[in-house]
C-alpha cells in the first residue's frame, strides 16, 4: 500500500486504487465494438482471377446450368444460386427463378457448379 500521509485530505489518504479493474469497462466496450465490426480480411478469401471467372461463367452460360456464386456486397459475403442469363466484359446478369440480379465481375469471389449428381466440379 502506498503511504499518502502527506496529503491534506482524509479521503485522499484513504484512497485505494482498484488496479486493473478500472480498465475493465473500457476493454469490454472496445472488445464488443471490434466483435460487432467483423472486418473482412480479403487475403483470407479465395479469389479467382478475371480469366477464370469468365471461363466458368461462359461455360455455365453455354450449358445453361445453375451455378453458386459467392460475391462481396457492401463488406458482406453473399451466396446466390442462379443461371447465367447474360454475360459481358464488366458484368453478369443472373436469373434466379423469376428474379434477375446483375453483378459486377470484380465482386465475384468464387463460382461453383450447383446441383446435379454428376457434379465433379472443384471448389474455386
Amino acid at each position: 500500500m502506498t503511504d499518502r500521509s502527506y496529503l491534506p485530505y482524509q479521503s485522499a489518504r484513504n484512497f485505494q486504487d482498484r488496479g486493473m479493474a478500472k480498465w475493465a469497462g473500457f476493454f469490454l466496450s472496445e472488445h464488443s465494438t471490434s466483435l460487432a465490426k467483423k472486418e473482412l480480411d480479403m487475403s483470407q478469401l479465395p479469389q479467382l482471377d478475371r480469366q477464370e471467372k469468365f471461363h466458368l461463367l461462359n461455360q455455365a452460360y453455354s450449358q445453361q446450368v445453375p451455378i453458386r456464386i459467392t460475391f462481396l456486397n457492401q463488406e458482406k459475403l453473399i451466396d446466390i444460386t442462379a443461371t447465367v442469363f447474360h454475360l459481358d466484359c464488366k458484368q453478369v446478369l443472373l436469373q434466379e427463378g423469376d428474379h434477375y440480379k446483375s453483378l459486377a465481375i470484380h465482386q465475384i469471389l468464387s463460382i461453383h457448379a450447383s446441383g446435379g449428381v454428376d457434379d465433379h466440379s472443384e471448389c474455386t
